[in-house]
């Protein structure tokens, strides 16, 4: 039975983005001529006494947001300095924000200018974060900055006795540890080289240089380093701490426990040499063990050690408490809601709950969780055909998924929706047509893992969008011309894409349940993350499934992330409500990035779509498609052009379909 540990020395908060894009167009604010300098109506241009440029009478306030790296907010005893600097001038603001809520607000901020936030907080690393605050009056902006924590291991504790560090060899030894801090392991090992000409028998030295290695997780070339430092001293926690988790990723249990052993007895305080003898003891199977030193790890550690709750639950099923290893495998989903284990924590927690005839005579393992190897005779298997590739074929339903998202910021969804639904109706109102060269890709995953031979394409891609009335408009695309849906490879094609960002449109809305789950972050944005689904007692307007004989209209449910400021839509990803039986299409999912796209002979930006990946499980197949879009044309009404083949197109190829 294998054990599922983490490296707690590198433990970090996962944040999952998955590539994607869709032709959406949002119009960027902030264009107009007053606000370009063109035209009437233009402010007077003034600077500030820091050096930034701003409109004469045009201020707002920042809010800023600290986080540590799994998104909660900062203890109280952080004790955090917040400080803003504008990057006109570089220097101080003498705004000095205070406390609401769980952030830090300043006001009478220029507007129109970027700025930087510095953040120091007691037992972590110095945070910082650039904002922009919009030149409009009244502007406000938010930002989010996550604080990374002092590895306690890799804080400076000068050596005493006989292991006293000269002052030259204990700078770079303070060096060494600032850039392991900091993730910055060839300067650390270069200054720890250099700590070891000066003290090469000191066991501190040793015991950095190894950690060099150990964080960078080049396991063998630590090794040698740590064992000198636990030959030399064998009464340092931290040094033994550190051999055991080596010697733990190396597979050497027996040596594991050797060491954290006696680390515990010299540190009780400490939760990882817990963690880790946990690991090792399970690893052993040697379960009551194990279980005893996971109990302690949470006891010690409380919140910081809620991921071992996992390894817990494990030791109670090799134990045979399937009640006991089942409750634990749900305290571990209720309290690491985000962790890459939920889908199998939920798997083990329902197998731990069957009801199983055991003999008496079987062995504790009979009751126990099973093996990567044996899994598939424990549990019964769903029909061949559905078994999907592997488990991470595609991203999980959007409503298995907890994105990251401010507790206690208050959202204005209303104003969202208004903001978002603006800039689908200038869209619609104002564009006729765009172009784009887009570079299509159709692969199938096979039931083995394997990925069949891409097959690629290079189109030109067109997208109409036709007002045929004051209720009403239709949105048109094409891929070369005169091009069939036949030609195009795969078993499936996407197409009406172009239409889901406009489910802001609000001709759309309304048949939308919206909901506004919090102030979140995308691609270093501060982003509303909102919810939608389609209404069960309105007719589906955003998607249909076409085959030569009818349509089938998809319900579809979406997750948005819209910019704080302007409405933009900067990330989508959708998914289906229920099955479509009559075609056996189970999942639809797709997931769309945009990017600010700048049309100079126009003088407007545009957000368009960039990427677009669809993930389909149709009639027992499991599809992959990409869509990547470039040079971008955008065409007013009453312009036309003949769309053709790009010249750099790769010859038609495509590989026979099964």
């Amino acid at each position: 039975m294998k054990a599922r540990c983490y490296g707690i020395h590198s433990m970090k908060m996962l944040v999952a983005k998955f590539s994607a894009g869709v032709l959406l167009l949002m119009l960027a604010p902030g264009l107009s001529n007053a606000q370009s300098g063109q035209g009437p109506g233009t402010p007077t241009p003034g600077s500030t006494a820091d050096g930034s440029r701003n409109y004469i009478g045009t201020f707002g306030q920042i809010m800023v947001y600290l986080r540590t790296e799994d998104g909660a907010p900062l203890s109280n005893h952080a004790t955090p300095i917040v400080r803003l600097t504008s990057t006109v001038s570089n220097t101080p603001m003498t705004n000095t924000p205070f406390p609401t809520g769980d952030g830090w607000l300043f006001t009478g901020i220029a507007a129109g200018n970027d700025y930087e936030v510095h953040v120091q907080a007691v037992g972590y690393q110095p945070g910082r974060e650039t904002v922009t605050l919009p030149n409009t009056s009244g502007a406000g902006a938010s930002v989010i900055v996550f604080m990374r924590p002092v590895d306690q291991e890799l804080v400076f504790h000068p050596p005493t006795g006989d292991f006293v560090l000269a002052p030259k060899a204990q700078k770079e030894i303070e060096h060494a540890l600032q850039d392991l801090q900091a993730g910055n392991f060839t300067s650390a090992h270069k200054h720890g080289e250099k700590a070891e000409q000066l003290a090469p028998g000191n066991p501190y030295v040793q015991y950095v240089l190894g950690m060099t290695y150990l964080l960078a997780k080049q396991w063998d070339r630590a090794k040698p380093y740590l064992e000198r430092s636990v030959s030399i001293d064998s009464r340092q926690p931290t040094s033994l701490l550190a051999l055991g988790t080596l010697r733990y990723q190396q597979g050497d249990d027996d040596g594991a426990v050797q060491v954290l052993t006696k680390a515990v007895q010299l540190d009780g305080t400490s939760w990882k040499a817990e963690w880790y003898l946990a690991c090792s003891y399970l690893q052993k199977k040697k379960y009551a063990e194990a279980r005893d030193h996971a109990e302690q790890a949470l006891k010690i550690g409380k919140g910081k050690a809620a991921p071992i709750e996992l390894v817990l639950g494990e030791a109670y099923a090799g134990l045979g408490q399937r009640a006991d290893a089942a409750d634990e495998f749900d305290k571990f989903i209720k309290d690491n809601p985000k962790d890459v284990n939920m889908e199998k924590a939920t798997e083990w927690a329902a197998l731990m709950r069957k009801p199983q005839a055991i003999n008496q005579q079987a062995s504790l393992e009979a009751v126990s969780l099973p093996d990567a190897a044996d899994s598939r005779a424990a549990v019964p298997a769903p029909p061949a055909v559905e078994v999907p590739p592997r488990a991470d074929w595609a991203p999980p339903d959007i409503d298995k998924v907890n994105p990251f998202v401010i507790e206690g910021a208050t959202c204005p969804l209303a104003k969202v929706l208004d903001a978002a639904g603006k800039n689908a109706e200038d869209l619609v109102a104002n564009l006729q047509e765009f172009s784009a060269t887009e570079e299509y890709e159709a692969v199938e995953i096979k039931r083995d893992g394997q990925l069949e031979r891409p097959a690629g394409r290079s189109y030109n891609y067109m997208v109409f969008i036709d007002k045929t009335s004051p209720l009403a408009f239709q949105v048109q695309e094409l891929r070369d011309q005169g091009i069939s849906p036949a030609e195009i490879p795969g078993r499936l094609v996407d197409t009406g894409v172009p239409v889901l960002a406009l489910a802001f449109h609000p001709m759309i809305q309304d048949d939308l349940e919206w909901k506004c789950e919090g102030l979140g972050k995308w691609n270093e944005r501060p982003a509303w993350v909102i919810h939608f689904q389609q209404r069960s007692d309105r007719p589906s307007v955003l998607s249909v499934f076409i085959t030569p004989s009818r349509q089938y209209p998809l319900d579809l449910k979406g997750r948005a992330w819209v910019s704080e400021n302007g409405g933009q839509v900067l990330h989508l990803e959708t998914d289906l409500v229920k099955e479509i039986g009559p075609v056996d299409l189970k999942r639809q999912h797709y997931v769309i990035d945009y990017d600010l796209v700048s049309f100079a002979s126009h003088n407007t930006n545009l957000w368009l779509p960039v990427s677009v990946d669809s993930y389909l499980q149709y009639q027992g197949h499991f599809l992959h498609h990409y869509h990547h879009f470039r040079d971008f044309k955008l065409f007013w009404v009453g312009s036309s052009q003949k769309i053709s083949r790009p010249k750099d197109a790769p010859p038609e190829d495509t590989p026979p379909q099964e």
